[in-house]
C-alpha cells in the first residue's frame, strides 16, 4: 500500500495539483470579497505583489469577462495557456509516451 501511494504521489502529484488548481479557479467567484493574502511580499509589508489578482483574472476568463480579467492581471490568459500546456505535456509523458498506467 505504501509503495502504491508513493508511486502515485511521485508520478501524478503535479498533474493533480495543477488540475485541481484550475478546477478551483473555475468554481471561484471572482467578485467575492478578498480573503487573507497569500503573497509573500504582502506578508513582509511590501505593497507590490507581482501575482496580485492572477487568480481573479483566471476566474474572470472562465466566466467570459475578459475586460475584468485584464484589469485584474494581464497575465491571466498566458497563465491558463501555460498551465493547460503543462498538464497536457505531463499527461502525454505519463500515459501515452511511456505507457505507464500502473494503478
Amino acid at each position: 500500500m505504501s509503495k502504491k501511494i508513493h508511486y502515485l504521489f511521485k508520478n501524478y502529484f503535479e498533474i493533480a495539483a495543477f488540475s485541481m488548481g484550475l478546477l478551483l479557479l473555475v468554481l471561484m467567484d471572482p467578485e467575492a470579497a478578498n480573503g487573507p493574502s497569500l503573497c509573500l511580499f504582502d506578508q513582509l509589508g511590501i505593497k507590490f505583489c507581482p501575482g496580485d489578482g492572477l487568480g481573479h483574472a483566471i476566474a474572470f476568463i472562465f466566466e467570459g469577462e475578459f475586460y475584468k480579467s485584464f484589469n485584474s492581471n494581464a497575465l491571466g490568459g498566458p497563465a491558463i495557456v501555460i498551465l493547460v500546456g503543462r498538464i497536457g505535456y505531463l499527461l502525454h509523458q505519463k500515459l501515452i509516451a511511456n505507457k505507464t498506467i500502473k494503478i
